[in-house]
């Protein structure tokens, strides 16, 4: 029709209305559950603490397994960290105070576990295994599907690297962020995509949040001392 080959009643299309989009809400990892599953990792091995940065990276900045295995060392710098997304786009992410007392103590061990390897024997990827090659995806999700398994997590939850970036957008949602500054962290192109973490909020969440954000506070009302109508 755009082209002019039919005209408008010709349309075969003209009653055909569009298919709705399924609307299911996303069920994720609660706070204790996380909790439960980041305390499962000793702090041992390097391997351990490698583990449970890794957890605690996944579930703290939201980013996608993928791009969590391609960080690279020159990626890292004191408070944040350069993140290689889908289609070539790149993003920065904080580092938290959690997340730093962690990678501090990871790059000791790190330098430790490999400090008798020649430097081309060591990849340059910021996580690496056993023998200084990058992890796998599949090797992490068999570490967290592991200790989502020790911790108990609830059925329904599949215990995959994305629901913590869905528990990650749900937290960041309840402590008050705008869907804009959460679609620019998660590496989303639009905020609709965004928005969907917001089905997965209680209506009691959502209250809490508008009482956070309310427009009055802040604001300087002056309150007059109220007296009784037969005063």
């Amino acid at each position: 029709m755009s082209e002019e080959f039919i005209d408008e009643q010709s349309n075969p299309m003209r009653r055909i209305k569009n298919l709705k989009e399924e609307k299911t809400v996303i069920v994720t990892f609660n706070d204790d559950e996380v909790s439960r599953i980041i305390n499962d990792l000793k702090e041992e091995t390097y391997s351990n603490v490698r583990d449970k940065l890794i957890l605690i990276m996944l579930f703290d900045t939201g980013i996608r397994v993928s791009e969590l295995c391609n960080i690279k060392n020159d990626d890292i710098v004191r408070r944040h960290i350069l993140i290689h997304g889908k289609g070539s786009k790149q993003r920065l992410v904080y580092i938290s105070n959690i997340m730093r007392k962690y990678m501090r103590k990871y790059e000791v061990l790190k330098q430790e576990r490999f400090k008798k390897r020649l430097q081309d024997e060591i990849e340059d990827y910021y996580f690496l295994d056993q023998s200084a090659v990058r992890l796998s995806r599949s090797r992490i999700n068999k570490i967290l599907k592991e200790h989502c398994r020790n911790a108990g997590i609830r059925k329904e939850v599949r215990c995959s690297p994305h629901d913590c970036r869905h528990y990650f957008a749900q937290k960041q949602l309840r402590n008050g962020i705008d869907i804009y500054s959460l679609s620019r962290l998660m590496g989303h192109f639009d905020t609709q995509v965004t928005s969907k973490y917001l089905r997965g909020l209680e209506q009691e969440d959502i209250l809490q949040i508008g009482r956070l954000h309310s427009p009055l506070n802040g604001v300087k009302i002056k309150q007059v001392q109220w007296r009784g109508q037969n005063d």
